[in-house]
């Protein structure tokens, strides 16, 4: 959200009013996550953070850019929707990997959805409650190893000192040859 919104902010020279709007517009889709099923990772893996997030930026996207309110919930269900299912599998426990990574495509991905969006006149088949539902629903059926704990996924498969790229490692493998 605050990466969506700094960047429209300071390449579209929005208003910060026009930014408060885009943040209540958004803040109105994570509360109907947030009431009908869950933003968090511990109870749905990262579709509930990470999907969430993506989806209430796209919503201030499409309203920043004139979206109808068709356009703009439009946007919104496709940031969920593109994010149903993603798993909350921290490495070592913490948020560099692959959280920021997600995050920052999570960003790129509302941006598009927005644009997406407002290209179409709103029609869509799947609305935004229908995937909230659904990732509710997903949420339930993910295996808890694959929600925040550290147990599966990514980060069951990691060692941290011996990770294929990091530069210290091939330093050591360099050292190795000579």
């Amino acid at each position: 959200m605050p990466a969506v919104l700094y960047h429209l902010q300071e390449t579209r020279k929005f208003t910060d009013k026009r930014i408060l709007r885009a943040l209540a517009t958004a803040g109105l889709f994570g509360n109907v996550v947030r009431t009908n099923a869950s933003i968090s990772g511990a109870e749905v893996g990262c579709q509930g953070e990470v999907g969430v997030a993506c989806a209430m930026a796209a919503a201030a996207a499409s309203q920043l850019f004139g979206g109808t309110l068709a356009q703009i919930e439009y946007a919104a269900e496709m940031g969920l929707e593109h994010h149903l299912g993603l798993t909350c599998d921290p490495v070592c426990g913490l948020v560099q990997i692959p959280c920021i990574e997600r995050n920052a495509f999570a960003a790129s991905r509302a941006l598009d959805a927005n644009t997406y969006a407002n290209f179409t006149d709103g029609r869509h088949r799947v609305s935004f409650d229908r995937v909230v539902a659904t990732m509710h629903q997903t949420g339930k059926d993910l295996p808890s190893l694959y929600k925040e704990t550290s147990t599966g996924g990514l980060a069951s498969n990691s060692d941290m000192d011996e990770q294929p790229g990091d530069p210290a490692l091939r330093t050591k493998d360099l050292n190795k040859e000579h």
